[in-house]
């Protein structure tokens, strides 16, 4: 078997594979809500950045309770 033809055809089964392996990662989103939900479940937060953020949210103000909830108290 010549190498070139075996070279050449080596190069066109990688090509192969990774035209598949792209089309299965990719996905299409009606929105682009949907493509940031996607990718914040794909991305890992950094434990610091999760801490600092959990202690800014603890940090906000409480909201007040809604109409409702004062005229029918809490539950």
């Amino acid at each position: 078997m010549n190498p070139e033809k075996f070279k050449f055809r080596h190069d066109q089964d990688n090509q192969a594979q990774a035209n598949s392996s792209s089309q299965a990662l990719q996905q299409q989103f009606a929105t682009p809500e949907e493509a940031l939900q996607f990718d914040a479940r794909q991305t890992t937060v950094p434990r610091e950045v999760a801490e600092r953020l959990n202690e800014s949210i603890s940090q906000e103000p409480k909201q007040p309770d809604t109409w409702w909830k004062r005229l029918f108290g809490k539950e």
